[in-house]
């Protein structure tokens, strides 16, 4: 019995990567005048192309029930145990929707008890993938569900994803953030550092600085006082939504001069872009929990279990 990763389409993977792990992608959707593209059939580029139009906005729906439900079954009929590692809770209903079809499958059928688990990655990008490969790397192996679900579990809080929007107006659009707190940051011409909080994954805001650049220096601060509170930086990835010449500069002017890591660089799935709107970020994951996030965004760092200590350990021996 092997355990099949599942995964959505906001995560940042190699087709490599899915081939070499067999990784099933369940597609969220972007719609546009009432038609609801894939997102894993669409050109990021000419999508973000159009990104800009604020009067056209399209909206974006999660994966549907039936195809968690179609993919959970396919792998349970082959023998298989699920793991589905999936896009934050607090910005999707993504894991909701797995969540229902998990419960819909246990209901009939008596031989699907204790054979799926969903994992919230509190992420997406490849804040997403890293739990998901790490997940992937010890199912190839043979490790069992649970070993596989603490992986993931274990991968997810050693991970954080900043990012600082060109503005607010994409996520006050969204309903991601509230419209007094993106008229603050307009009012003000203040430009915010945001990313998934720890706790929830809702948009926490750690910081609101005076420039663009501040921001994206602030987001490289951030990243190395993780670093240090954290056992150091095992992978990172610099994203951007429309913005790549903005990126490329940060990754080399500020980024890679700041750390020894290669950094990947890559665009952010179009369902969360619509979202954000034009912006520039940092994925990254640290050898032990990054700190969770306190009133003051500041926050405190997890202990691992020993058995997690042990996970760790045989991660880190696959890379």
């Amino acid at each position: 019995m092997a355990v099949k990763i599942v995964t959505d389409s906001t995560v940042t993977l190699t087709q490599e990567q899915i081939d070499e792990y067999d990784i099933t992608k369940c597609t969220l959707f972007i719609v546009s005048d009432g038609v609801s593209t894939p997102e894993i059939t669409m050109d990021y580029f000419e999508y973000y192309e159009r990104l800009l139009d604020l009067e056209n906005l399209p909206t974006t729906s999660q994966p549907t029930t039936a195809s968690f439900i179609e993919v959970f079954t396919e792998a349970l009929d082959k023998g298989d145990d699920v793991l589905a590692v999936l896009v934050s809770a607090g910005l999707s209903g993504t894991v909701e929707g797995a969540l229902t079809a998990k419960a819909h499958i246990e209901s009939q059928r008596d031989d699907a008890a204790g054979r799926i688990a969903i994992v919230n990655s509190q992420s997406n990008g490849m804040g997403l993938a890293y739990p998901v490969l790490d997940a992937a790397k010890l199912a190839k192996e043979g490790a069992d569900l649970e070993t596989c679900r603490q992986a993931a579990e274990y991968t997810t809080s050693c991970t954080r994803f900043l990012f600082a929007p060109r503005s607010l107006e994409h996520l006050r659009r969204g309903g991601r953030i509230g419209r007094a707190q993106s008229l603050l940051g307009t009012a003000l011409q203040m430009f915010p550092v945001l990313g998934p909080d720890k706790h929830t994954g809702a948009v926490h805001t750690y910081a609101k600085v005076r420039t663009y650049s501040k921001a994206l220096a602030t987001i490289k601060d951030k990243m190395l006082e993780d670093a240090e509170a954290s056992g150091g930086l095992k992978a990172l990835c610099v994203h951007y939504i429309a913005e790549k010449a903005e990126a490329e500069k940060f990754l080399e002017k500020v980024v890679q001069p700041a750390v020894k890591l290669k950094a990947a660089f890559e665009p952010i799935a179009p369902t969360v872009g619509t979202h954000v709107g034009p912006a520039v970020g940092i994925a990254y994951q640290t050898f032990n929990p990054v700190r969770k996030e306190d009133l003051e965004g500041m926050g405190f760092a997890d202990k691992a279990s020993e058995r997690i200590q042990d996970l760790r350990s045989r991660i880190q021996k696959k890379d």
